[in-house]
């Protein structure tokens, strides 16, 4: 009884501990074979900057930066929840998942001030 205590004030103490933006926002959704990524990265831990990253693990495609901002928070959740809804709305199975990995690599700045959208439609298979 005191172990099984003594392991959830560990698992509390830790979970207070780590900072709340190392956990970036992410789904995996799935139609027949294939899985789509959609994650939100923080490459420098605050709110903003913000990434979203769109993966195709299953057919070898390079990650792509759907949308991306330097200084309005909540505009990367917002994108990437409305992207998650198309998805669904297209046949996929989107499950929110929880995710302890930040961007090694953060993008570079481009230069933008703000937000930018990509044009094309980066779902169509």
């Amino acid at each position: 009884m005191y172990k099984n205590r003594y392991f959830m004030q560990l698992v509390i103490m830790a979970l207070l501990g780590a900072p709340a933006s190392a956990y970036a926002d992410s789904w995996s959704c799935s139609k027949s074979d294939y899985v789509r990524e959609v994650m939100i990265e923080y490459p420098q831990g605050g709110s903003v900057p913000c990434d979203v990253v769109y993966k195709k693990p299953t057919e070898g495609v390079e990650d792509q930066v759907l949308w991306y901002a330097e200084n309005t928070e909540g505009y990367c959740e917002e994108k990437a929840r409305e992207f998650v809804g198309k998805l669904e709305s297209w046949g996929w199975v989107c499950l929110e998942t929880v995710s302890q990995e930040i961007s090694e690599g953060a993008s570079e700045d481009t230069g933008a001030t703000d937000d930018v959208v990509t044009e094309s439609d980066p779902a169509a298979e």
